[in-house]
């Protein structure tokens, strides 16, 4: 499906931050990225914050992203990179000016892949970039809510549930051609799935792992 999409829809992923507390789950889906599997990524401010902490410090809040050992005051890590970024005036600059070469972030940067950082009263700093407007962070996820043919929401409760109330259940090619919109949700409980369900996204399917595992085993699949 991930590989038809690829030339043939729009897949978009909505990820929460644990994909970046891990080396591996990290490199799968930076991957994915540069491989062509995401047309658009869907985030908040702690996924964006531990991506470039990890790119920048080698760790996510605090412990190494491949031993997961905590580092000396890496608590400190992800204020660090938030006010590097802020010093900088934006992501796209101070991952050019301080050679942020792997990650998440920085693939969409060098792939040209759009995304939304939606944030929220819980927020350090936030990064420049983030939308803290609630509305305007609707109207961005939108766009992609309209396009969408593919979702695959992973580790991310909240904006699992709001994306899922956005999406259509059917998209229209263009070459009018009526097709369904697949959305899979990937965590660790059936939370999620069931509030969509409740809300009328009838179309999202439940897979209950965790996100590492998820990430690992669909980039060996993809290679």
């Amino acid at each position: 499906m991930l590989r038809h999409d690829r030339a043939h829809g729009h897949i978009v992923w909505v990820l929460g931050p644990a994909v970046a507390f891990d080396k591996d789950s990290r490199d799968a889906m930076q991957f994915v990225i540069e491989q062509g599997y995401c047309h658009a990524l869907l985030a908040g401010n702690a996924l964006a914050t531990h991506d470039l902490e990890a790119s920048r410090f080698r760790t996510g809040l605090g412990q190494d992203i491949y031993t997961q050992a905590l580092q000396p005051h890496g608590h400190y890590n992800h204020l660090d990179i938030i006010n590097e970024v802020r010093l900088h005036g934006s992501i796209p600059r101070a991952i050019r000016e301080l050679g942020l070469s792997d990650g998440i972030i920085p693939a969409c940067e060098r792939q040209g892949v759009p995304y939304v950082l939606a944030g929220s009263i819980r927020d350090d700093g936030p990064l420049p970039g983030v939308i803290s407007d609630a509305c305007l962070a609707q109207d961005a996820m939108r766009v992609h809510a309209r396009r969408a043919t593919t979702v695959i929401a992973l580790a991310t409760q909240l904006h699992t549930i709001a994306f899922g109330n956005m999406v259509p259940g059917y998209h229209v090619t263009a070459e009018d051609v009526v097709r369904p919109v697949f959305f899979y949700v990937v965590d660790m409980t059936e939370f999620s799935t069931d509030k969509l369900a409740n809300r009328g996204s009838l179309q999202a399917v439940a897979i209950l792992t965790n996100a590492q595992d998820f990430m690992v085993n669909l980039w060996h699949n993809l290679r």
